[in-house]
């Protein structure tokens, strides 16, 4: 209960962070600040979360959905909300890829953490049959494949979700516009993507763990103002968006899902060994 709880609140917080950084990009030192409230908050709560439970970030994706889907369920849309930063960042379709981010999250979490107690499993049975004499053990199937599937995974998911999420999105939130099916089955379509590359940590953190950091490495010249060469290259890569404060974010958040299901993982193996070595 303690993590969902922790899930709703941490949505709702960087959320709010998000939505303030984005309100005044052309500040660096406030922008730099708030994108470090964010990482720090993302990576207090997927600590607790790996060590915990993946209820806290199934809690986190859900609060995400549920304000995202009243906005679109709202007869204006963004319009209707009323503050400034608050329609900024509904437009930015953050709550949204952070809802998609978080549930495939929650759902590599869980995974990682149970294959985690089945690698224990197997590290406990490998070392008994190591001591009996005359057996020869055989050894854990290796995860090469896991980890080079990984990254082309995440990146597949995030291209699709950026090709199809600024052209659709922003009209599914604009007021005065008709919701169509085919609008709506694009944003369906790169929600499943978001969501699939946040799931696929459960077989390997890889991807995520990598991705995100190129993201925000990406955004940085365009975040700091023209202070590092480069500062058009977001603009160029993603002609309709996200801008740079929001796509250091999604770095963030899917480096955080990566290390999160990473220590679900560490977590769970070690748990099932303490268990099984004190005859439990």
């Amino acid at each position: 209960m303690l993590t969902a709880v922790v899930g709703v609140i941490f949505a709702t917080s960087i959320s709010v962070l998000l939505g303030l950084a984005d309100a005044a990009p052309s500040s660096v030192l406030r922008t730099g600040l708030l994108l470090g409230a964010i990482l720090l908050l993302s990576s207090a709560a997927t600590a607790l979360f790996a060590g915990r439970s993946s209820l806290g970030a199934l809690a986190t994706g859900l609060t995400a959905l549920a304000a995202q889907s009243m906005v679109f369920m709202a007869p204006i849309h963004a319009s209707s909300l009323s503050d400034e930063w608050m329609r900024k960042l509904i437009s930015t379709g953050f709550m949204l890829i952070l809802a998609g981010l978080w549930l495939g999250g929650s759902w590599g979490m869980r995974l990682a953490r149970r294959a985690g107690q089945a690698q224990g499993h197997a590290a406990f049975r490998l070392t008994e049959a190591d001591r009996t004499v005359g057996s020869t053990p055989t050894p854990p199937p290796s995860r090469r494949r896991d980890h080079l599937l990984s990254l082309p995974w995440v990146v597949a998911g995030l291209a699709l979700a950026a090709f199809l999420l600024p052209r659709s999105y922003l009209r599914a939130v604009a007021p005065g516009i008709q919701t169509g099916p085919l609008m709506l089955a694009a944003v369906l379509v790169s929600f499943v993507a978001l969501a699939a590359a946040g799931a696929s940590t459960a077989q390997s953190t890889l991807g995520a763990r990598v991705t995100g950091p190129i993201l925000i490495l990406v955004a940085a010249p365009a975040l700091s103002n023209d202070m590092i060469p480069g500062g058009h290259l977001v603009s160029r890569l993603l002609p309709y968006g996200p801008d740079a404060v929001v796509l250091a974010a999604i770095g963030i958040e899917l480096m955080a899902i990566g290390w999160g299901a990473h220590m679900a993982r560490r977590q769970g193996r070690a748990n099932a060994l303490a268990r099984l070595r004190s005859g439990v």
